[in-house]
């Protein structure tokens, strides 16, 4: 959105564009852990470049550490002049913004950007023609971004209330630490959780805005949200996909609500986080099995006492891995809850990813 606006105020004579967003404390000058590379491919007229910038998630960059990270490749933007340009990784609104004026300013004729959900979608078109459209990946970005080797989905399921949200978010924080090819997708096509929802802790204004935000699951969502899964492997090593609880408004619940498995179907793992008091696990099972993916689950994770000091323990059940999960409290940062459960994630991500692998290479 940063980026089509950007270009479009650029192209049509804007002089100056700022944007403003709240500061942050802490900020540091260290670009240890960011990167930013621009790979120029295909000829003439189909010369197009891939721009790749990753910051760091913790602590955020200063404007003058991005400054440093970003101004040569704008630099080199502006000395190679390619036709096409794409957008892909981490980056700050500002980022983009300033990347797509200094396009413009570099005769770019089209911005297209990656995005989790939508894939290859065009943001900036000189002649109007393809705006807003997903495409197929040129020949040129084929050979300057090639698709993820081995790409596994792995999903973070349960019912409701247990953390599965924060929870992805803490493993998507571990990946930009160990420097994993990743990303995290919210599945919750009735009831996504926004990142604005957490900084609304102890708010009851977020959960009416969630409230009035839910709408109901249609096949279309389904279909969409399944399509979003499928498109991920062209794109990540590794998805880490949030999953909906099901409907617990009936009686027995349904977890695994008609359709719902065509979801769970594009997973290579499942992380099951259950309840400490009445375990879910085999209700669980009973739901996945029909469609033979309760053979999925890689791990089953025991969240308690999310206002409790975060902790991650898990050890080695047989096939499982099993373990106890506390402090996935919204008020907490994922990073912070990364760093406290670095130990317990050290020793479960491998395994979990080897799983999900010989799932991927069974299909």
């Amino acid at each position: 959105m940063y980026a089509h606006a950007a270009a479009t105020f650029r192209a049509a004579g804007a002089q100056d564009i700022c944007v403003q967003t709240p500061a942050k404390s802490g900020s540091s000058e260290n670009l240890s852990g960011s990167e930013s590379l621009l790979i120029l491919a295909g000829e003439d007229q189909n010369r197009g470049a891939l721009l790749r910038i990753w910051l760091k998630p913790a602590p955020p960059l200063s404007p003058s550490a991005i400054d440093r990270l970003l101004t040569p490749r704008l630099e080199e933007l502006s000395r190679l002049r390619p036709a096409e340009l794409v957008l892909s990784g981490r980056a700050t609104v500002g980022v983009y913004t300033q990347t797509a004026k200094s396009a413009i300013d570099s005769g770019i004729r089209r911005i297209a950007c990656w995005s989790a959900r939508d894939g290859l979608i065009i943001v900036y078109d000189s002649d109007r023609e393809q705006l807003g459209r997903q495409i197929a990946r040129p020949d040129w970005l084929a050979r300057a971004m090639p698709r993820p080797v081995w790409p596994v989905i792995i999903g973070v399921t349960g019912d409701p209330n247990l953390g599965k949200s924060i929870f992805c978010n803490v493993l998507d924080s571990y990946m930009q630490q160990i420097g994993c090819d990743g990303w995290r997708l919210d599945c919750d096509g009735q009831s996504p959780t926004p990142p604005w929802y957490f900084s609304l802790v102890g708010d009851e204004a977020a959960k009416i805005l969630r409230e009035e935000y839910k709408r109901s699951w249609t096949a279309e969502m389904e279909a969409i949200i399944v399509d979003q899964l499928r498109r991920s492997r062209e794109l990540f090593s590794v998805l880490i996909a949030d999953l909906p609880g099901g409907n617990h408004k009936v009686t027995p619940p349904q977890r695994i609500p008609p359709g719902r498995e065509h979801m769970f179907a594009e997973l290579d793992a499942i992380i099951l986080l259950d309840r400490p008091e009445v375990s879910s696990e085999t209700a669980w099972r009973q739901a996945l099995q029909p469609y033979g993916l309760d053979r999925r689950i890689a791990a089953v994770l025991t969240s308690k006492d999310p206002q409790g000091a975060p902790s991650l323990s898990v050890k080695k059940d047989g096939m499982l891995w099993r373990g106890e999960v506390t402090g996935l409290n919204r008020s907490a940062s994922p990073t912070e809850l990364e760093r406290a459960f670095r130990v317990g994630l050290d020793e479960l991500w491998q395994p979990l990813l080897d799983f999900a692998r010989r799932r991927s290479a069974d299909a």
